[in-house]
């Protein structure tokens, strides 16, 4: 019945300080499995007071009162930047702009930034990117918007396919929509080997709505010059950042003219980790589950 993989998938939200819901532990177990067997499989885990769920949240231990509390830093970070974010939004050339990382889980701690994923229009990417870290930078926001990845319109393949990745695309929370969302799921069928069970189409929380989050036709100038510009950007910070930190360098930072991966900190083996943790955690606490 998979015992261990659905405590083992509950166990790494609690990792993060974070809970799944019922839907969201189907979606990111790494086994294929009826949802009927699934629900089977909860309810016994329920009975024998391995797993309790409260609403449609399903904990391993009592963590309501911290959950709560991470819920409301994260919707209160969210709160106090959302005019920036409202802004960055209705950038001309911005097509798609989505929370990741812990606030699209609802786990942030009380003073965590925010992580943002866009999409830009052909050839923009690098002037868009420079306009971010001006705009940040100016508002005193550079340590809290934090912009670690961009593509443009015609780079939505995502070239590094691993567990961690199809989660934190299957968990985007959009802001700004444009249809992107059905488009990044497209483009990306690598994500169902990993995630079996998921489905795209989630429904995005409506508290992270933009007042001007939807459907927007901007007109695209396809002029020389500015396409020119924004290859000098990306070359130019091609040489900053290969300088500036050589050992990141093509592995947590992943620059190309429509790619730009900042994440100094590179997480594509960390769920590796933490599940190998999880397990030695079973085979102590929980032996029945194996």
């Amino acid at each position: 019945m998979y015992y261990k993989e659905i405590f083992a998938t509950i166990m790494l939200a609690h990792y993060f300080q974070s809970a799944f819901t019922r839907d969201q532990v189907y979606r990111y177990l790494r086994v294929k499995m009826e949802r009927e067997r699934f629900d089977e499989a909860v309810e016994a885990l329920k009975r024998r007071a391995i797993i309790f769920e409260r609403g449609d949240i399903l904990f391993t231990r009592d963590m309501e009162t911290s959950l709560r509390e991470r819920r409301r830093w994260s919707r209160d970070l969210f709160l106090r930047h959302k005019r920036y974010l409202s802004f960055i939004s209705r950038m001309p050339w911005v097509k798609y702009l989505a929370l990741t990382g812990a606030n699209a889980f609802e786990s942030c701690r009380n003073r965590d930034d925010i992580d943002l994923f866009l999409v830009t229009q052909k050839d923009r990417l690098w002037l868009c990117y420079l306009a971010l870290v001006l705009f940040s930078k100016a508002l005193r926001k550079r340590g809290v918007l934090c912009i670690n990845y961009l593509v443009d319109e015609e780079n939505l393949h995502i070239r590094q396919q691993d567990y961690y990745t199809a989660v934190q695309m299957m968990q985007m929370v959009p802001l700004l929509e444009n249809g992107f969302s059905r488009r990044l799921i497209e483009s990306n069928h690598w994500i169902f080997r990993f995630l079996p069970n998921a489905r795209a189409g989630s429904e995005a929380e409506r508290f992270y709505s933009l007042p001007n989050g939807r459907q927007r036709n901007g007109k695209i100038y396809p002029w020389r010059w500015i396409s020119a510009l924004n290859d000098l950007a990306y070359r130019g910070y091609t040489r900053r950042l290969a300088k500036k930190y050589p050992r990141e360098f093509g592995r947590g930072i992943v620059l190309d003219r429509g790619l730009a991966k900042l994440n100094r900190v590179d997480h594509q083996d960390i769920y590796e980790t933490i599940y190998r943790e999880i397990e030695r955690e079973i085979e102590t606490g929980h032996p029945g589950l194996l």
